[in-house]
């Protein structure tokens, strides 16, 4: 089986370090401290504690740093001096591009794949990334190597626009982080009028209902209430009441 090694081992590089171990060989788990590394590799269940100080070859990296670090990883990786010709390289990256593991003239392919995919729970996304699309970019035979591992595991890999990419995790981004946050604001407004959802969350099936409404026709269909009726004064009450 190939061997697959991963910088960065935390909620996504386990989760998909686990599910890739059907598939790969995982070898070496580099993380901050052995102690995250031991529990990464725990999760997982393959691999062993790896550092920068004593790499060995794998024929796959993953990267899986925080976005402002895989610069640095790739490059660490780099001096090492443990990258042969023909390895893969990829990162998770939403916002930047593959390009940014910059191998020019190694004959080391690089390539980013971003999950749309919530691993705040990584046991749980064990059982839910199945059917989670994946954007891809970077050098064909990188994406040819990893778009069938991908496939495997239950991914639907799509081609990204490597200069668009940013716009294109905004959009997740709006859709996952600035969601919990409205949600999490209705919740506060709903404690501060008094109303206990300790057992059962009155907004709930709204919520699902709005969801389903709007995945299942459009944002002007699923629109309803007193901004869809040009109720001003119910509006204004609203505002007045946030004060």
């Amino acid at each position: 089986m190939p061997t697959l090694s991963c910088i960065g081992a935390g909620s996504l590089g386990k989760t998909i370090c686990h599910l890739l171990s059907s598939q790969l060989e995982i070898q070496q788990i580099i993380n901050r401290s052995p102690s995250s590394s031991q529990q990464a590799v725990d999760f997982i269940g393959a691999g062993t504690l790896g550092s920068f100080a004593n790499l060995a070859h794998a024929d796959i990296w993953l990267i899986a740093t925080p976005d402002d670090d895989i610069e640095a990883a790739g490059e660490a990786l780099w001096q090492s001096g443990v990258l042969r010709a023909g390895d893969t390289v990829f990162h998770c990256s939403g916002s930047l591009s593959a390009s940014i593991l910059n191998y020019e003239g190694a004959a080391i392919y690089t390539a980013s794949i971003h999950p749309i995919h919530s691993f705040s729970n990584p046991s749980q996304s064990l059982k839910s990334f199945p059917g989670s699309h994946c954007a891809m970019e970077g050098q064909p035979e990188a994406m040819e190597v990893l778009s069938p591992l991908f496939t495997a595991i239950g991914a639907l890999p799509f081609a990204i626009d490597a200069d668009r990419k940013v716009l294109y995790h905004a959009a997740t981004v709006t859709a996952c982080n600035y969601l919990v946050s409205l949600l999490e604001t209705s919740q506060q407004m709903l404690t501060a009028a008094g109303v206990d959802s300790a057992e059962a969350n009155p907004l709930e099936p709204l919520i699902r209902q709005t969801m389903h409404n709007f995945f299942r026709t459009d944002a002007r269909s699923a629109l309803t209430g007193p901004i869809a009726r040009g109720d001003h004064k119910t509006v204004t009450s609203h505002l007045i009441a946030l004060e």
